[in-house]
């Protein structure tokens, strides 16, 4: 017996309507982790120290935003200056490669870039321009490790902006910085 079209129409139409409904009802996929997307090393153990896994940006109403993912958290001291200048760890004055109106410095403490085994965790480029209005980029400026001390510090190249606030956040763990325009 041969089957007409009409037939075939009659019995596909509602499969084909059941597969496009399935595939509607199905969890959308969600944003990848900082881990998901490669931001850090899968492996990374920092349990004698807080490491620094990646940076990310973003502009929202009103401000940009530049995030830290972390291990876990970590004491932060600041410091601003309109030059872009900050001491090396050879003791030479250097100079941002990112240019802007104004630079906030961030330094981490008993924070680093390795785990415990030596393997590196940030894999975020070590400089970043952002062509966001309040925040133009990033830059690692030192990772210190010594045996008593730990410390990273970054540059953050601002536009014109009128302030800033730090804060930490968990589940993830990270260091959020706001920059109002």
């Amino acid at each position: 017996m041969r089957t007409s079209p009409r037939a075939w129409a009659r019995v596909a139409a509602p499969l084909a309507a059941t597969a496009v409904a399935s595939l509607l009802v199905l969890p959308s996929a969600s944003a990848a982790t900082p881990v998901e997307a490669g931001a850090a090393s899968v492996t990374a153990t920092c349990t004698t120290h807080t490491c620094v896994l990646g940076t990310r940006a973003a502009t929202h109403t009103g401000y940009d935003r530049l995030v830290f993912d972390l291990t876990s958290g970590t004491q932060v001291t600041t410091e601003t200056n309109t030059t872009g200048a900050y001491d090396h760890v050879s003791g030479k004055q250097e100079l941002l490669q990112i240019k802007g109106t104004s630079y906030l410095f961030i330094t981490m403490e008993d924070t680093d870039v390795y785990d415990d085994t030596g393997n590196l965790t940030f894999t975020s480029p070590t400089q970043q321009s952002f062509g966001l209005p309040a925040l133009k980029g990033v830059q690692l400026l030192q990772a210190y490790d010594n045996r008593f001390d730990k410390h990273v510090q970054f540059g953050i190249t601002l536009g014109p902006s009128t302030g800033y606030q730090i804060f930490q956040l968990t589940q993830p763990n990270r260091l959020v910085v706001d920059i109002y325009r």
